[in-house]
Parts: C-alpha cells; structure tokens; sequence
C-alpha cells in the first residue's frame, strides 16, 4: 500500500513540473519587418526577452532631424508596460498595465503570455500551419471576408502556441505584413537592455 501511495504521488509531482514550466522560450532576440504587398521593407523593429522583462524598440528616420525612437517595456512582474517615445522635443512615456491586446496594438506583435483571454487566438480561429523562418507555427485566421475576388483576411502565425511571428492583413491586391526576419534565443540578452531611460515626461 505504501509503495502504491509513493508511486502515485511521485506520478503527481512528475505530471505538475511537466505542466507547470513553460512550454515556450523566454529569452530571445527576434528582428520583424513591416512590409507592404509586395514584400518591400518599409520599416523595421526589434524585440528582446528575458524572462518576464520584454522590450520593443523601433527608430524612424534615423539619423534625420526628425528621426524618432519608440520603445516599449514590458515587466510581466509588476506588472506594468512604459511606452516612450524620443525625439528632437524629448522623452515623452505613458504607463500601462501589461495586456496582450495593447502590445498587439502598439507593435502589430501579439504574445499570448502577457494576459491572453482566448477571445481572438483560440480553436474556431486555427486554420492550420505554416513554417515561418524555419519554424512550425499554428495558424490563426481572426477575420475573414468571401466577397467575390476580395477573399481579405487577418491571419497570424504563432510560434510555440505563444509568440506572433508573421501577421498578414489584406487580400491579394493589396495589404501589409509584419514578419520576422530572424530569431535568436542563443546569444544572452543583457539587463542593461531593460533599464528604463532617465528624464522621462509621463503623461499619465
């Protein structure tokens, strides 16, 4: 009775460590391109994780008097999202809490992990899979549209049931996509990627 009762328990403690660790990377350092129908370039971003600590960073018009920088920092611990923008003016930034949807919003990148409801990415939206970079990723169709020779949809290509790494919104005619361009989650991701800048303008 008592081997019964070990095994048992150690079946227990075996099956919670499988569900319980994350099934998904989390560190990484990935370079997406937004590109118009035609698969021209017309900007690019760069994400960083480690762990619960995320960052998007984006510049436009670089090295002009107008060039900008947009960062975004995402810690799932506090759980808070800074968004700051600099530029010829200053350092301007708002404070929110972490939410899929608003990252999605502001980036155009969805991750599944940061407060995902199952409203958008879930099994009536699966359409199949796609191989994005070298990577298996499940296919997601959220809207769709059958008018004759129009057939636009939004699909999104999640890798490891978690991060977007393609999303293509349109039809044949005419849309955009944001892709990934590549995907490192070798290479260390320092902390000092993470540390907010000083002398920031927060608006709320």
């Amino acid at each position: 009775m008592k081997i019964v009762l070990v095994l048992l328990l150690a079946i227990c403690f075996m099956c919670y460590g499988v569900n319980s660790q994350d099934s998904f990377d989390t560190k990484y350092t990935i370079e997406y391109a937004l590109k118009d129908a035609s698969g021209n370039i017309k900007s690019k971003m760069k994400l960083y994780r480690n762990g619960n600590k995320l960052k998007f960073q984006k510049y436009d018009n670089a090295g002009k008097p107008d060039s900008t920088s947009t960062s975004i920092y995402i810690f799932k611990d506090e759980p808070k999202i800074y968004n700051i923008v600099t530029n010829s003016a200053g350092k301007f930034g708002t404070k929110n809490a972490v939410d899929m949807m608003y990252v999605g919003m502001q980036t155009g990148v969805y991750i599944l992990d940061l407060g995902h409801d199952g409203k958008l990415f879930n099994s009536s939206s699966r359409a199949g899979s796609e191989i994005v970079l070298g990577k298996n990723c499940i296919k997601f169709t959220i809207a769709s549209q059958s008018i004759p020779d129009d057939n636009a949809s939004s699909d999104y290509y999640m890798f490891q049931d978690n991060l977007m790494l393609k999303r293509w919104v349109g039809n044949a005619a005419g849309g955009n996509s944001i892709e990934a361009l590549s995907y490192d989650n070798t290479t260390d991701v320092p902390e000092s990627i993470f540390v907010l800048p000083v002398d920031v303008q927060y608006i709320n």
